[in-house]
């Protein structure tokens, strides 16, 4: 469709990481002149990212259904359960952040939508949450990770972490999936 339309056809690779593999996925991209390039990406891939979405989503949920535990033992968890070489506290930490933050504002945007239109919503806005950005190095503690990690178990409610890796994935593709279809850019 893209080629009959005058785009010239391209690709894009990404390397992912993945039960100690490694992959390279190819992405084809469409230019041309004037216009906007397209690249049809597939729903487990972030670009600019090592590990499939699901990865993530499953760290995020792991951590969040364990408030006792920390972001080192999540991350270890994940590393052994899926095969990674690395998986480091901090990148749970900043995919926790990014994760809420697109949670709420699309949150917020839906409140503002559902305002002009003048249907009521229950929806939070990003203001109304207390997250408290960690002072000095940036490093999240469990105590500083507590609104986050309550917002991401809002939305993944445990349903990552409770059928093994098949279902993981899976989940974790349809959230992706959903979240493009509905708001138009990625989840993280």
């Amino acid at each position: 469709m893209y080629q009959s339309s005058g785009y010239q056809r391209y690709e894009r690779s990404y390397k992912l990481s993945f039960h100690h593999k490694e992959y390279t996925i190819l992405c084809p991209e469409f230019r041309k002149e004037g216009s906007r390039n397209i690249v049809i990406i597939p729903e487990f891939l972030i670009p600019r990212r090592p590990y499939p979405v699901y990865v993530y989503l499953y760290a995020i949920d792991l951590y969040s259904a364990n408030s006792e535990k920390g972001q080192r033992w999540a991350s270890e968890t994940t590393r052994q359960y899926f095969g990674l070489e690395s998986f480091a506290h901090t990148t749970l930490g900043r995919a926790l952040k990014a994760l809420v933050f697109k949670l709420d504002a699309e949150s917020t945007a839906d409140v503002e939508k559902t305002e002009t239109t003048g249907q009521r919503e229950t929806t939070q806005a990003c203001d109304e949450h207390n997250y408290q950005q960690p002072v000095g190095m940036g490093f999240l503690s469990v105590k500083s990770t507590a609104a986050l990690r309550r917002r991401a178990a809002q939305f993944l409610g445990g349903n990552l972490i409770r059928d093994g890796l098949r279902e993981c994935i899976k989940i974790g593709q349809a959230l992706a999936r959903k979240w493009f279809k509905e708001y138009g850019h990625f989840l993280m």
